[in-house]
Protein backbone atom coordinates (compact mmCIF):
# COMPACT_ATOMS: atom_id res chain seq x y z
CA UNK A 1 0.00 0.00 0.00
CA UNK A 2 1.56 3.61 -0.81
CA UNK A 3 1.11 6.57 0.56
CA UNK A 4 1.83 9.60 -1.49
CA UNK A 5 3.31 12.93 0.34
CA UNK A 6 1.92 15.99 0.63
CA UNK A 7 3.47 19.07 -1.34
CA UNK A 8 5.44 21.77 0.61
CA UNK A 9 2.41 23.82 -0.46
CA UNK A 10 -0.71 21.77 0.67
CA UNK A 11 1.49 21.91 3.92
CA UNK A 12 1.07 25.61 3.93
CA UNK A 13 -2.77 25.07 2.91
CA UNK A 14 -2.84 22.96 5.50
CA UNK A 15 -1.70 25.31 8.74
CA UNK A 16 -2.97 28.57 7.72
CA UNK A 17 -6.70 26.76 7.01
CA UNK A 18 -6.48 25.01 10.44
CA UNK A 19 -8.70 25.58 13.49
CA UNK A 20 -5.52 25.26 16.04
CA UNK A 21 -4.02 28.57 13.99
CA UNK A 22 -7.80 30.09 14.28
CA UNK A 23 -7.81 29.61 18.14
CA UNK A 24 -3.90 30.55 18.42
CA UNK A 25 -5.11 34.00 16.28
CA UNK A 26 -7.96 34.91 18.88
CA UNK A 27 -5.80 34.31 21.66
CA UNK A 28 -3.05 36.27 20.27
CA UNK A 29 -5.38 39.65 20.15
CA UNK A 30 -6.88 38.70 23.64
CA UNK A 31 -2.90 39.35 24.56
CA UNK A 32 -2.87 42.20 22.53
CA UNK A 33 -6.22 43.62 23.99
CA UNK A 34 -4.75 43.23 27.80
CA UNK A 35 -1.20 44.68 27.26
CA UNK A 36 -2.75 47.62 25.02
CA UNK A 37 -4.93 48.19 27.55
CA UNK A 38 -2.30 48.15 30.18
CA UNK A 39 -0.06 50.33 27.86
CA UNK A 40 -3.07 52.90 27.70
CA UNK A 41 -2.60 53.68 31.39
CA UNK A 42 0.78 54.71 31.21
CA UNK A 43 1.24 56.10 27.68
CA UNK A 44 -2.23 56.98 26.15
CA UNK A 45 -4.61 55.72 23.32
CA UNK A 46 -2.38 56.81 20.26
CA UNK A 47 0.72 55.15 21.46
CA UNK A 48 -0.87 52.27 22.77
CA UNK A 49 -2.68 51.43 19.20
CA UNK A 50 0.55 52.01 17.30
CA UNK A 51 2.27 49.62 19.56
CA UNK A 52 -0.05 46.88 19.63
CA UNK A 53 -3.05 47.00 17.31
CA UNK A 54 -1.12 49.33 14.24
CA UNK A 55 2.23 47.34 14.15
CA UNK A 56 3.00 44.27 12.87
CA UNK A 57 5.43 42.69 15.49
CA UNK A 58 6.13 43.84 19.12
CA UNK A 59 9.69 44.50 19.40
CA UNK A 60 12.20 43.59 22.18
CA UNK A 61 14.77 46.07 20.82
CA UNK A 62 15.48 44.64 17.43
CA UNK A 63 13.93 41.32 17.77
CA UNK A 64 10.19 40.37 16.98
CA UNK A 65 8.82 38.43 20.55
CA UNK A 66 5.32 38.81 19.44
CA UNK A 67 2.59 39.29 16.79
CA UNK A 68 1.27 42.53 16.64
CA UNK A 69 -2.85 42.80 15.35
CA UNK A 70 -1.31 43.65 11.90
CA UNK A 71 -0.33 40.34 11.83
CA UNK A 72 -3.11 38.69 13.41
CA UNK A 73 -5.70 40.45 11.95
CA UNK A 74 -4.26 39.54 8.31
CA UNK A 75 -3.55 35.93 9.14
CA UNK A 76 -7.29 35.92 10.34
CA UNK A 77 -8.63 36.62 7.12
CA UNK A 78 -6.87 34.71 5.22
CA UNK A 79 -7.41 31.30 7.87
CA UNK A 80 -11.31 31.93 7.54
CA UNK A 81 -10.90 32.52 3.37
CA UNK A 82 -9.02 29.31 3.66
CA UNK A 83 -10.78 27.25 6.27
CA UNK A 84 -14.00 28.82 5.46
CA UNK A 85 -14.16 28.76 1.56
CA UNK A 86 -12.22 26.50 0.36
CA UNK A 87 -11.32 23.34 2.81
CA UNK A 88 -14.73 23.33 3.84
CA UNK A 89 -17.33 21.22 2.21
CA UNK A 90 -20.03 22.84 0.15
CA UNK A 91 -23.67 21.90 0.72
CA UNK A 92 -26.81 23.93 0.91
CA UNK A 93 -26.93 22.99 4.94
CA UNK A 94 -23.72 24.98 5.64
CA UNK A 95 -24.57 27.89 3.22
CA UNK A 96 -25.84 30.04 5.74
CA UNK A 97 -22.44 29.45 7.48
CA UNK A 98 -20.48 30.65 4.09
CA UNK A 99 -22.26 34.18 4.07
CA UNK A 100 -21.35 34.84 7.37
CA UNK A 101 -17.77 33.90 7.14
CA UNK A 102 -17.74 36.48 4.14
CA UNK A 103 -19.44 39.01 6.29
CA UNK A 104 -16.83 38.51 8.97
CA UNK A 105 -13.83 38.60 6.53
CA UNK A 106 -15.05 41.71 5.37
CA UNK A 107 -15.52 43.00 8.70
CA UNK A 108 -11.41 42.34 9.34
CA UNK A 109 -10.95 43.25 6.34
CA UNK A 110 -12.47 47.04 6.28
CA UNK A 111 -10.31 47.52 10.02
CA UNK A 112 -6.65 46.15 7.99
CA UNK A 113 -7.96 48.92 5.71
CA UNK A 114 -8.29 51.59 8.02
CA UNK A 115 -5.35 50.53 9.72
CA UNK A 116 -3.03 51.08 6.51
CA UNK A 117 -4.77 53.90 4.64
CA UNK A 118 -6.84 56.01 6.36
CA UNK A 119 -6.03 59.63 7.43
CA UNK A 120 -7.72 61.30 10.27
CA UNK A 121 -7.89 64.82 11.66
CA UNK A 122 -9.43 67.63 12.48
CA UNK A 123 -10.74 70.98 10.31
CA UNK A 124 -11.44 74.59 12.17
CA UNK A 125 -13.20 76.89 9.78
CA UNK A 126 -14.25 80.54 10.65
CA UNK A 127 -17.77 81.78 10.04
CA UNK A 128 -17.75 83.08 6.38
CA UNK A 129 -14.36 81.18 5.93
CA UNK A 130 -13.24 78.09 3.73
CA UNK A 131 -10.54 75.30 3.78
CA UNK A 132 -9.59 72.53 1.77
CA UNK A 133 -7.76 70.31 4.21
CA UNK A 134 -7.86 68.46 7.73
CA UNK A 135 -4.78 68.66 9.99
CA UNK A 136 -3.62 65.43 11.88
CA UNK A 137 -3.72 65.22 15.56
CA UNK A 138 -0.52 63.67 16.37
CA UNK A 139 1.82 63.58 13.50
CA UNK A 140 4.32 66.94 12.23
CA UNK A 141 5.50 67.52 8.85
CA UNK A 142 8.31 70.13 7.73
CA UNK A 143 6.90 72.57 5.08
CA UNK A 144 8.87 74.55 2.74
CA UNK A 145 7.68 77.17 0.81
CA UNK A 146 9.17 80.45 -1.48
CA UNK A 147 8.65 83.77 -0.48
CA UNK A 148 7.02 86.71 -2.72
CA UNK A 149 7.14 84.03 -5.59
CA UNK A 150 3.18 83.71 -7.25
CA UNK A 151 4.43 81.40 -9.43
CA UNK A 152 6.09 79.15 -6.67
CA UNK A 153 2.74 77.99 -5.19
CA UNK A 154 3.28 74.63 -4.63
CA UNK A 155 4.87 73.41 -0.88
CA UNK A 156 8.18 71.32 -0.25
CA UNK A 157 6.90 68.59 2.48
CA UNK A 158 9.00 66.38 5.26
CA UNK A 159 6.55 64.01 6.18
CA UNK A 160 6.98 62.44 10.42
CA UNK A 161 8.49 59.44 9.31
CA UNK A 162 11.44 60.83 7.78
CA UNK A 163 12.71 62.94 11.04
CA UNK A 164 10.40 61.47 14.40
CA UNK A 165 13.46 59.11 14.55
CA UNK A 166 16.43 61.94 14.44
CA UNK A 167 17.11 61.87 18.59
CA UNK A 168 19.61 62.84 20.08
CA UNK A 169 22.40 64.13 18.13
CA UNK A 170 21.14 61.83 15.00
CA UNK A 171 20.67 64.29 12.00
CA UNK A 172 19.50 63.82 8.39
CA UNK A 173 19.94 66.34 5.41
CA UNK A 174 17.23 67.33 3.11
CA UNK A 175 18.03 68.53 -0.89
CA UNK A 176 15.34 69.26 -3.57
CA UNK A 177 16.31 70.72 -6.76
CA UNK A 178 14.20 73.49 -6.75
CA UNK A 179 15.84 75.02 -3.65
CA UNK A 180 19.10 76.63 -3.28
CA UNK A 181 20.04 75.10 -0.38
CA UNK A 182 19.81 71.52 1.58
CA UNK A 183 18.06 71.75 5.09
CA UNK A 184 19.45 69.69 8.01
CA UNK A 185 17.00 68.48 10.58
CA UNK A 186 18.13 66.98 13.89
CA UNK A 187 17.26 66.87 17.55
CA UNK A 188 13.42 65.82 17.35
CA UNK A 189 11.52 66.22 20.73
CA UNK A 190 7.92 64.89 20.94
CA UNK A 191 6.95 67.27 23.38
CA UNK A 192 9.13 70.50 24.57
CA UNK A 193 8.49 73.97 25.27
CA UNK A 194 11.23 76.39 23.51
CA UNK A 195 12.45 78.90 26.68
CA UNK A 196 15.00 81.43 27.14
CA UNK A 197 18.52 79.75 28.29
CA UNK A 198 18.73 80.10 31.88
CA UNK A 199 20.21 78.72 34.99
CA UNK A 200 17.29 77.29 36.29
CA UNK A 201 16.43 74.61 33.73
CA UNK A 202 18.85 72.50 31.22
CA UNK A 203 17.41 72.12 27.64
CA UNK A 204 17.82 69.17 25.18
CA UNK A 205 20.34 69.80 22.06
CA UNK A 206 21.83 72.62 21.04
CA UNK A 207 20.70 76.64 21.55
CA UNK A 208 19.81 79.13 18.87
CA UNK A 209 19.96 82.93 19.43
CA UNK A 210 19.71 82.31 23.54
CA UNK A 211 16.68 80.17 23.34
CA UNK A 212 16.43 76.04 23.90
CA UNK A 213 13.99 73.20 24.02
CA UNK A 214 12.87 72.01 27.61
CA UNK A 215 11.86 68.55 26.81
CA UNK A 216 7.93 67.45 28.50
CA UNK A 217 7.08 63.87 29.10
CA UNK A 218 4.21 63.12 26.79
CA UNK A 219 1.08 64.14 27.41
CA UNK A 220 -1.54 60.97 28.03
CA UNK A 221 -3.70 62.90 25.46
CA UNK A 222 -1.43 63.10 22.03
CA UNK A 223 -2.30 65.86 20.41
CA UNK A 224 -1.53 67.75 23.32
CA UNK A 225 2.10 67.31 22.42
CA UNK A 226 4.07 70.28 21.25
CA UNK A 227 6.90 68.86 19.24
CA UNK A 228 10.22 70.47 17.93
CA UNK A 229 13.09 69.99 15.90
CA UNK A 230 16.56 71.68 15.05
CA UNK A 231 17.09 72.85 11.56
CA UNK A 232 20.23 74.50 9.83
CA UNK A 233 20.49 75.87 6.43
CA UNK A 234 23.50 76.53 4.70
CA UNK A 235 23.55 78.86 1.55
CA UNK A 236 26.53 81.05 0.15
CA UNK A 237 28.74 79.38 2.64
CA UNK A 238 26.65 81.11 5.45
CA UNK A 239 24.87 78.75 8.30
CA UNK A 240 21.73 79.60 9.45
CA UNK A 241 20.02 77.85 12.26
CA UNK A 242 16.28 77.81 14.03
CA UNK A 243 14.21 75.87 16.51
CA UNK A 244 11.23 74.89 14.72
CA UNK A 245 8.73 74.52 17.05
CA UNK A 246 4.96 72.82 16.50
CA UNK A 247 3.46 75.87 18.61
CA UNK A 248 5.49 79.28 16.64
CA UNK A 249 3.34 81.69 15.56
CA UNK A 250 5.32 82.43 12.68
CA UNK A 251 7.75 80.67 10.24
CA UNK A 252 11.12 80.43 10.20
CA UNK A 253 12.34 83.03 6.81
CA UNK A 254 15.39 82.76 5.72
CA UNK A 255 17.35 84.97 2.57
CA UNK A 256 19.27 83.45 0.06
CA UNK A 257 20.73 85.59 -2.82
CA UNK A 258 16.99 86.94 -4.12
CA UNK A 259 15.10 84.76 -3.18
CA UNK A 260 13.15 84.40 0.95
CA UNK A 261 11.86 81.29 2.25
CA UNK A 262 9.26 79.76 4.46
CA UNK A 263 10.13 77.06 6.56
CA UNK A 264 7.82 75.58 9.02
CA UNK A 265 6.56 72.96 11.87
CA UNK A 266 3.06 72.06 11.83
CA UNK A 267 0.99 69.40 12.38
CA UNK A 268 0.05 67.10 9.02
CA UNK A 269 -2.21 68.07 6.40
CA UNK A 270 -4.35 66.24 3.97
CA UNK A 271 -6.14 67.81 0.93
CA UNK A 272 -9.61 67.32 0.41
CA UNK A 273 -11.47 66.82 -2.74
CA UNK A 274 -13.48 69.45 -2.12
CA UNK A 275 -13.67 72.50 0.29
CA UNK A 276 -15.71 73.63 3.05
CA UNK A 277 -17.75 77.27 3.92
CA UNK A 278 -18.65 77.68 7.12
CA UNK A 279 -22.00 79.76 6.62
CA UNK A 280 -23.54 79.70 9.76
CA UNK A 281 -22.93 78.08 13.64
CA UNK A 282 -25.61 77.14 15.53
CA UNK A 283 -26.44 76.80 18.99
CA UNK A 284 -28.57 76.22 21.31
CA UNK A 285 -28.52 76.21 25.16
CA UNK A 286 -30.08 74.56 28.33
CA UNK A 287 -32.80 77.08 29.46
CA UNK A 288 -30.87 79.23 31.86
CA UNK A 289 -26.82 77.40 31.62
CA UNK A 290 -23.99 78.44 29.24
CA UNK A 291 -23.65 74.79 28.23
CA UNK A 292 -24.56 73.80 24.68
CA UNK A 293 -27.43 71.59 24.44
CA UNK A 294 -27.01 70.82 20.36
CA UNK A 295 -25.01 72.44 17.67
CA UNK A 296 -24.82 72.50 14.49
CA UNK A 297 -23.18 74.10 11.31
CA UNK A 298 -24.66 74.93 8.21
CA UNK A 299 -22.31 74.58 5.39
CA UNK A 300 -21.48 75.20 1.49
CA UNK A 301 -19.38 72.03 0.09
CA UNK A 302 -17.61 73.32 -2.96
CA UNK A 303 -16.27 71.23 -5.52
CA UNK A 304 -13.52 72.07 -7.68
CA UNK A 305 -15.48 72.52 -10.86
CA UNK A 306 -17.01 75.30 -8.41
CA UNK A 307 -20.97 74.07 -7.88
CA UNK A 308 -21.84 74.19 -4.24
CA UNK A 309 -23.89 72.72 -2.18
CA UNK A 310 -25.20 73.54 0.72
CA UNK A 311 -25.09 70.73 3.51
CA UNK A 312 -25.92 70.57 7.74
CA UNK A 313 -23.75 68.95 9.76
CA UNK A 314 -24.71 68.16 13.55
CA UNK A 315 -24.38 65.21 15.36
CA UNK A 316 -25.20 61.79 14.52
CA UNK A 317 -25.26 63.31 10.65
CA UNK A 318 -21.53 63.76 9.14
CA UNK A 319 -20.95 64.88 5.45
CA UNK A 320 -19.90 61.99 3.58
CA UNK A 321 -18.05 62.40 0.31
CA UNK A 322 -15.05 60.89 -1.86
CA UNK A 323 -14.05 58.35 0.97
CA UNK A 324 -13.69 61.67 3.39
CA UNK A 325 -16.48 62.06 6.85
CA UNK A 326 -17.02 65.20 8.60
CA UNK A 327 -18.48 64.91 11.71
CA UNK A 328 -19.31 67.78 13.73
CA UNK A 329 -17.33 67.44 17.13
CA UNK A 330 -16.48 71.00 19.08
CA UNK A 331 -16.95 75.14 18.54
CA UNK A 332 -15.52 78.04 19.87
CA UNK A 333 -14.68 81.97 19.26
CA UNK A 334 -11.67 83.65 18.17
CA UNK A 335 -10.19 86.44 19.86
CA UNK A 336 -12.10 88.61 17.56
CA UNK A 337 -15.21 87.67 18.75
CA UNK A 338 -15.86 86.01 15.84
CA UNK A 339 -17.43 81.83 15.60
CA UNK A 340 -15.65 78.64 14.41
CA UNK A 341 -16.65 75.38 14.23
CA UNK A 342 -14.41 72.29 14.67
CA UNK A 343 -14.85 68.99 12.51
CA UNK A 344 -13.32 65.92 13.48
CA UNK A 345 -12.08 64.47 9.81
CA UNK A 346 -11.37 60.53 8.84
CA UNK A 347 -10.24 59.47 5.13
CA UNK A 348 -11.28 56.14 4.73
CA UNK A 349 -11.88 53.72 1.78
CA UNK A 350 -13.49 51.31 4.38
CA UNK A 351 -15.68 53.78 5.62
CA UNK A 352 -19.30 51.64 4.83
CA UNK A 353 -17.49 48.75 4.88
CA UNK A 354 -18.34 47.56 8.82
CA UNK A 355 -22.42 48.13 8.01
CA UNK A 356 -22.03 46.50 4.60
CA UNK A 357 -20.44 43.19 6.66
CA UNK A 358 -23.05 43.70 9.64
CA UNK A 359 -25.86 42.95 6.80
CA UNK A 360 -24.40 40.23 5.23
CA UNK A 361 -23.60 38.49 8.65
CA UNK A 362 -26.98 38.98 9.52
CA UNK A 363 -28.08 37.45 5.82
CA UNK A 364 -26.26 34.41 6.80
CA UNK A 365 -27.29 34.30 10.29
CA UNK A 366 -31.12 33.84 8.83
CA UNK A 367 -30.49 31.57 6.41
CA UNK A 368 -28.30 29.34 8.85
CA UNK A 369 -31.18 29.12 11.87
CA UNK A 370 -34.28 29.94 9.64
CA UNK A 371 -33.19 26.20 8.12
CA UNK A 372 -33.09 25.01 11.69
CA UNK A 373 -35.78 26.80 13.05
CA UNK A 374 -38.12 25.56 9.79
CA UNK A 375 -36.81 22.08 10.55
CA UNK A 376 -37.76 22.28 13.62
CA UNK A 377 -40.66 23.66 13.38
CA UNK A 378 -41.84 21.00 10.79
CA UNK A 379 -40.79 18.01 13.39
CA UNK A 380 -42.97 19.42 15.74
CA UNK A 381 -45.81 19.88 13.66
CA UNK A 382 -45.50 15.83 12.34
CA UNK A 383 -44.99 14.47 16.52
CA UNK A 384 -48.48 16.70 17.25
CA UNK A 385 -49.87 14.92 14.27
CA UNK A 386 -48.95 11.62 15.20
CA UNK A 387 -49.78 12.01 18.92
CA UNK A 388 -53.15 13.41 17.80
CA UNK A 389 -53.88 10.36 15.48
CA UNK A 390 -52.56 8.18 18.43
CA UNK A 391 -55.23 9.44 21.11
CA UNK A 392 -58.22 9.13 18.09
Amino acid sequence: MSTQSKSPGRHVFDVLSSFWLCCLLLLALFVLTIYGTLHQVENGLYDAKQVYFHSWFLWLGSVPIFPGGLLCMSLLSVNLLCGGFIRIKWHSRNFGVLIVHIGIVLLLGSGLTKIITAEEGHLSVVEGSSQDFFESYQLWEVAIWELNNRDATQELVIENDSFSDLDGEASRTFTSESLPFDLVLSGFVPNCQVLPVGPNWSRTGKAVEGYGFLAKPKDLESERNDAGIYASVTADGVTHEALLWGLQRQPWAIQVGDRAFAIDMRHARYPMPFSIRLEDFIKEEHPGMSMAKSYRSKVVQVSPTGSERPVLIQMNEPLRDGGVVLFQSSFGKTQSNAEYSVFSVVRNPSDKWPEYSMWVITVGMVVAFGRRLISFVRTQSKRRQRAAGASQ
